[in-house]
């Protein structure tokens, strides 16, 4: 059977390492008696340290409790044991994993632990060589998601190996934010497609600004502010499109938020088709002078050239009068 192996020293003073956490004991004698024995484990087995000092030594394996009536063996029968200075020391973990499981296109945030640090305890002389206290995280092949997992904490020499020494906590909660790379960028709306003839349009929207998602290098190269075309063909009248940005932005982002923009078409007719639209053309006189349009203008205009072309005609038919009568007066003298 296996039992546990127990160790009577000053733990507080020493650090202990080299023994087995159990040995394995067969017993023999009276079959109810071993049945009891195995069934209740009422013996133990022990090492008994109190009497050595610091140093490497070669320790006999001993039991209490078994009954005098069974025989035993215990294996192994002895153990190499180091007993060294007892030191305990508090550190900090650092997040040691590889990128190369991530997505294409995705990055990782900066790890967060949980607790960000262990207290551990050893052989003086381990303690002084530990370099740095570590969580090596494994991430999924092609990680698209955040990590969040428990993790062994591990104490490492400038080597990188592993010291025998224990740490408390023994593992601890680890999280990797892996996202893509994004950025917030400004909305210019701009006119796109054939208007109609004497119609100009304004656009507004309840969205100013969108998160796009992507490569480092593809925001780099976007900038801080997008043109985001709207198509006014056809358009004879007010009213609402909704923009898909990832149509705008093909080939250039790999996502955004909100995905598609609303925008509002304001219909606005120009200040020269305005004013051909309202111009009329009216023949009639003018009916009086409380005429206030165009029409009335051109009425009262044409009315004074009437007036003017008759005065005239009167003022060349009096003159030739005038110089009828003469002309008589004169032959009547010869």
């Amino acid at each position: 059977m296996t039992v546990p192996l127990q160790v009577q020293a000053d733990s507080d003073t020493y650090y202990i390492t080299g023994y087995p956490q159990s040995v394995k004991v067969t017993i023999e004698g009276p079959s109810s008696l071993v049945t009891a024995t195995k069934n209740t484990q009422n013996f133990s087995v022990y090492l008994n340290l109190k009497q050595y000092m610091t140093g490497k030594h070669k320790v006999r394996i001993k039991q209490n409790g078994l009954n005098s009536s069974l025989t035993y063996s215990i294996k192994p029968k002895y153990v190499n044991v180091n007993i060294q200075k007892r030191m305990s020391k508090s550190f900090s973990i650092d997040v040691d994993y590889s990128k190369n499981s991530i997505a294409s296109g995705y990055s990782a945030g900066k790890a967060t632990v949980s607790p960000d640090s262990v207290k551990v305890t050893g052989a003086a002389a381990d303690i002084k060589k530990i370099n740095k206290v570590v969580v090596k995280p494994i991430l999924p092949k092609g990680i698209k998601s955040t990590f969040d997992q428990e993790v062994l904490v591990q104490a490492l020499d400038k080597k990188g190996k592993t010291l025998n020494v224990t740490l408390e906590p023994q593992t601890v909660h680890v999280k990797i934010p892996i996202t893509m790379p994004s950025k917030k960028v400004s909305i210019n709306f701009t006119q796109q497609g054939d208007s109609p003839t004497g119609m100009n349009f304004s656009f507004d929207s309840d969205i100013s600004s969108i998160t796009v998602f992507g490569s480092q290098k593809q925001l780099d190269d976007l900038g801080d502010s997008i043109d985001v075309p709207v198509d006014v063909s056809g358009v004879t009248n007010s009213t609402k499109h909704n923009i898909n940005i990832a149509d705008v932005l093909k080939g250039q982002i790999t996502s955004s938020d909100p995905p598609m923009i609303p925008v509002n078409i304001t219909v606005n007719s120009s200040d020269s088709g305005e004013g051909e639209t309202n111009t009329t053309r009216n023949t009639r006189p003018a009916s009086g002078s409380g005429a206030t349009n165009n029409n009335g203008n051109t009425n009262a205009n044409s009315g004074n050239n009437s007036n003017s072309s008759n005065n005239s005609n009167n003022t060349n038919t009096n003159d030739n009068s005038s110089n009828d009568n003469e002309n008589n007066e004169s032959n009547d003298v010869e």
